[in-house]
């Protein structure tokens, strides 16, 4: 079963069980990847996992971007809506690295990169890129790596 048809069987089922929030949810990701494929130019192709997988993470991210902003402005009812979204997101993932083996890959990727300072942060993540994605959050990620580069 592909990443979409996942998306699609999750949609039914919300629909079922009439859980509005997460209908609303998987609504918005349907549309974000038909949108997505119309702009590739793959209307009638459906998009592969991978490109799936980045329409996934783009609304991941937009909705902890929206819940920051949110937490700022004291909106705690905001917060709230936009981690329960994010969790519905997070269920087409693959499983989230935990913080020691997530250390332990940038540990290796430094090491492999040669990186010496904070300036080669960029070598690092290009190391890392293709292991991480959609495996850690990229921003924790980055401090990690500077951590590491830095001390």
């Amino acid at each position: 079963m592909t990443l979409f048809e996942r998306v699609e069987a999750e949609f039914r089922q919300a629909m079922k069980a009439g859980d509005a929030a997460r209908r609303m949810v998987l609504s918005l990701l349907k549309s974000a990847i038909h949108n997505s494929a119309i702009a590739q130019r793959k209307k009638d192709a459906a998009l592969g996992d991978d490109e799936v997988q980045d329409v996934i993470l783009t609304e991941l991210k937009r909705r902890r971007d929206s819940a920051a902003q949110y937490k700022t402005a004291g909106r705690s009812d905001l917060v709230k809506k936009e981690e329960e979204e994010a969790a519905v997101l997070m269920r087409f993932l693959p499983p989230q690295l935990s913080d020691a083996e997530l250390r332990a890959l940038v540990k290796g990727a430094v090491a492999a990169s040669g990186a010496a300072s904070v300036k080669d942060t960029g070598k690092v993540l290009a190391v890392l890129a293709g292991q991480l994605k959609g495996r850690a959050d990229m921003s924790a990620v980055v401090q990690i790596v500077k951590e590491q580069l830095s001390g």
